[in-house]
């Protein structure tokens, strides 16, 4: 069955994601309203933007800085100097994820430009491709800090205030992770590469 051009354009509309996070937010303050006093409401959604505000600002910035480092050309200037090294190839986008971490923050932006910059790369030579998604996944567990928006969800989740547990809790152990992923690639680099 064919959905019918009207129907199908309602559909659209509200899938659009901005349209269905408002839909969802008006569906949240209703239900909220209902159940509290307005002055009660309004402090819980307040509670929220303030815990909510400092990871959207992170990850948009994240965000921005992640495309200035690739329009710029810094993406690809920083792979051809790893892809120079004597490095396994499998280990390109591994580096390429990590040093943009730590120049910019944001995990995930780091995996997408590492993966979209060491692709070119990768295609010419004999390297499990899998494996090199991995790295550039992997690549971007190093130092999470104050760029990324998850070290905020992490610590704000649990509560952590203080600089240097926030630290301890969260960037050592990610660090301890990266680390480890490094050696588990070389090592299934050499099983299966």
């Amino acid at each position: 069955m064919k959905i019918t051009g009207g129907v199908w354009d309602y559909v659209l509309f509200l899938g659009q994601p901005i349209i269905a996070l408002a839909l969802g937010l008006v569906a949240a303050i209703y239900g909220l309203a209902n159940r509290m006093k307005r002055e009660e409401a309004l402090e819980r959604m307040e509670e929220g933007m303030t815990t909510a505000g400092i990871i959207l600002l992170v990850t948009g910035a994240g965000g921005a800085l992640g495309t200035v480092l690739r329009d710029s050309g810094t993406g690809d200037y920083l792979a051809e100097i790893i892809a120079g090294l004597p490095l396994p190839a499998v280990l390109v986008p591994f580096f390429i994820a990590s040093i943009v971490r730590l120049i910019q923050g944001s995990g995930t932006v780091a995996m997408i430009t590492a993966a979209s910059i060491s692709a070119p790369i990768l295609a010419n030579l004999d390297v499990n491709l899998a494996l090199a998604a991995q790295a550039a996944a992997l690549g971007a567990m190093l130092f999470s800090y104050f760029n990324d928006s998850l070290f905020w969800v992490v610590n704000r989740m649990l509560g952590i205030s203080k600089l240097k547990e926030q630290i301890l809790v969260w960037s050592v152990p990610t660090t301890l992770a990266w680390f480890t992923a490094l050696i588990m690639i070389i090592i299934a680099n050499a099983i299966v590469g």
